[in-house]
């Protein structure tokens, strides 16, 4: 497949941002440059062939030779990121940007001089644990303890993140400050007893600052609430632990859930910056271990 025809047209991932493995199959390397080139080539060498037949030849072998396009998973840095203020000052920010673009620094800093002044209060349970226990069949769980890793990374893959190595997974939750999970409490076409349908949790230090990471509900009981219902409870959590400074980096799509929880985006001017090693820079390292 074309490296090139893929990036220039391909219809683009609404989740992963790449294009489709099948896609440039389909265009039949209509647009790569160094296909038409190498068929420009044969057109002008076969003299006694017809042009058809040559620019089947030419597409067939330029198949072979054309550079497969590796799918990158979206750098942390390109995420919206957010912080919690509460839903009443958030509130407010949103009513003060009606077509929602982020408020300047000034107003940001405002409100964070504002939560950490001793008015940050944690988000409203909207519904109670028995309800979705009562309606759902699913129960809430606090910490580590029952979750399988093989399962959370099903989860995970189910949803579009990407699978984990079980080992530093399993680190990765032994020095998570809380994670809260749910899990189905009966048996049903959807998921058997016990089994991991949701998760979140936050990594801290306890005292200053907080960051959520890997909110994740299976797809077959998404728009359930529990979405919603995982991130009041941790956040709510962290609030009353006393952090002033909570945020996450979020999927662009679901940013307005978020807002609605009492978190704002970071305004023009302040950008969250992740570190990511290349993937060149990982099989070299790799490679040197070995």
């Amino acid at each position: 497949m074309c490296v090139e025809s893929s990036r220039s047209s391909a219809p683009r991932s609404l989740l992963h941002g790449f294009a489709p493995v099948d896609w440039h199959v389909q265009t039949q390397h209509a647009r790569c440059s160094r296909c038409l080139a190498s068929a420009s080539t044969w057109r002008a060498q076969g003299a006694g062939r017809r042009p058809t037949a040559m620019l089947a030849t030419t597409l067939r072998e330029r198949q072979s030779a054309c550079p497969v396009p590796q799918a990158v998973p979206p750098s942390l840095a390109s995420k919206p990121r957010l912080s919690y203020v509460g839903q009443a000052v958030a509130g407010a920010a949103s009513a003060g940007a009606g077509d929602g673009i982020s408020p300047d620094k000034t107003t940001y800093g405002s409100r964070l001089e504002e939560a950490t002044g001793g008015v940050l209060r944690p988000p409203p349970i909207s519904r109670p644990d028995s309800e979705f226990e009562t309606k759902l069949g699913v129960q809430f769980v606090e910490g580590r303890e029952g979750i399988l890793i093989t399962e959370l990374n099903e989860l995970f893959e189910k949803v579009g993140f990407p699978r984990r190595d079980p080992d530093r997974l399993r680190v990765a939750l032994e020095n998570t400050y809380h994670i809260i999970w749910v899990r189905a409490a009966k048996q049903s076409r959807l998921a058997r007893q016990g089994q991991l349908i949701g998760f979140a949790r936050a990594t801290s230090d306890g005292v200053l600052s907080a960051t959520v990471w890997d909110v994740a509900v299976n797809p077959a009981w998404q728009r359930s609430g529990l979405g919603r219902a995982l991130m009041e409870r941790l956040t709510k959590k962290l609030v009353e632990d006393g952090i002033p400074t909570i945020t996450l980096y979020a999927e662009p799509q679901v940013v307005s859930l978020y807002e609605k929880l009492g978190y704002v985006r970071d305004p023009d001017g302040i950008r969250g910056m992740a570190f990511q090693r290349r993937k060149k820079d990982k099989t070299g390292l790799l490679a040197r271990a070995a």
